[in-house]
């Protein structure tokens, strides 16, 4: 039944309510339309086709050495490998590895990453752009921990404390630092054990929910379990442990989280050359198909002393302003809210639906000129209820 037409025997007053009815179940439909629009921008959820098993650490207490050609030691790490995947030192030679052969990786040369520029603004994401920013525009890192049972034997006592690792005390510096440099940071010290296959399952729950609000970069701490001279080094006579970026490859993002690591390893080449220790493409997700600034990194060994990682992670956080534009001021200082993003959020929502609610009237009515008799009568009948009732009281 066409809105523009009155069915015979009904009332005026009926027919107002049968108009209002349909257009508000018209205007429902259209803004239901468009939050499945904009929920197509949401983290890609690929649950179901993640191979969990290459994400799994060795847990046999032994390690794999990755030898290049020449036979020299590129890289010792206890991430599961596989052929296919790459590494990207510290002086930038990226390598591929060719095989395996028990705790041996081969791998052959296959060229010089190009240095990353360093983006003044970098841009947000879409879901970003649309809906604004939850956080009041503020720039925002986001931590968690997968392993949340990692520690450090010298320091900790153990290499697995159940659910209170020593790397909560880690991400605890990571978080200081980065205040101080004039980021805020959601750090969740939320437990995923027990440290099994199903350990990324269980923190995706959490990487999701921090997403939620907005942050421009989400890193999952962990440490490695290699012999300590790996990270092992010194920066100004003081020890440290250096960082490992993983980026999992086998993932729909693996472009967009290496160009955001390899931006981090400019940033510190620059400044602190020593604590990148470099970067490994792995097969594996991760969850880092939920954001295209997700990483993972290794903040040195089990072997290795916790207070070391913590300063490594205190000169690695440093890197992390310079990327993301963060210009140095302190979050001790009030930061006025700007609602800017959710003006803009608001005005493109009005516009969105109205344009759709003009459309379907259009349709509806066979012309500009009924569609606008259609909304005048709309709004007629809700003064005439509203007179009405008024009356009635």
């Amino acid at each position: 039944m066409r809105w523009n037409k009155m069915p015979k025997g009904v009332s005026r007053m009926q027919t107002v309510a049968y108009k209002n009815k349909s257009f508000y179940k018209a205007a429902l439909c259209l803004i239901a339309l468009c939050l499945i629009c904009l929920g197509m921008n949401r983290p890609i959820s690929a649950e179901n086709k993640i191979d969990r098993g290459s994400e799994i650490e060795r847990s046999d207490g032994g390690y794999y050495t990755v030898i290049d050609e020449k036979s020299k030691v590129l890289l010792q790490t206890a991430h599961t490998i596989s052929a296919g995947d790459e590494y990207i030192a510290a002086d930038n030679s990226r390598y591929r590895i060719t095989r395996i052969k028990g705790d041996v990786a081969y791998a052959k040369l296959v060229g010089k990453e190009a240095e990353a520029k360093l983006a003044a603004n970098p841009k947000p994401t879409l879901i970003q752009t649309l809906m604004g920013s939850k956080n009041g525009g503020r720039k925002m890192i986001a931590l968690y921990h997968t392993h949340s049972d990692e520690s450090y034997v010298p320091t900790d006592g153990s290499a697995s404390i159940y659910a209170n690792g020593g790397i909560f005390k880690v991400g605890g510096v990571f978080t200081t630092r980065l205040q101080s440099l004039g980021l805020d940071v959601d750090h969740s010290r939320r437990p995923h054990d027990p440290h099994d296959a199903n350990a990324y399952v269980r923190s995706r729950r959490t990487a999701v929910q921090l997403l939620q609000k907005q942050p421009m970069a989400l890193i999952d701490v962990h440490r490695d379990a290699v012999p300590p001279n790996v990270y092992s080094t010194k920066v100004q006579g003081r020890p440290i442990t250096r960082v490992k970026i993983v980026v999992g490859r086998s993932n729909p993002r693996s472009s967009a989280n290496l160009q955001f690591a390899k931006q981090i390893k400019a940033a510190l080449d620059r400044t602190h050359p020593d604590v990148l220790e470099g970067i490994l493409l792995t097969r594996g997700n991760f969850n880092q198909d939920l954001s295209p600034r997700a990483l993972l990194v290794e903040v040195g060994a089990h072997t290795n002393s916790r207070y070391a990682a913590q300063r490594g992670i205190a000169l690695f956080a440093e890197a992390l302003p310079k990327v993301l534009g963060v210009t140095g001021v302190s979050p001790r200082v009030p930061v006025p809210k700007s609602n800017r993003g959710d003006w803009a959020a608001l005005v493109w929502g009005v516009l969105i639906v109205g344009g759709a609610i003009a459309g379907y009237l259009l349709i509806n009515s066979g012309g500009w000129r009924g569609a606008w008799e259609q909304i005048r009568g709309f709004f007629r009948g809700e003064f005439l209820d509203i007179n009405r009732r008024r009356g009635n009281r």
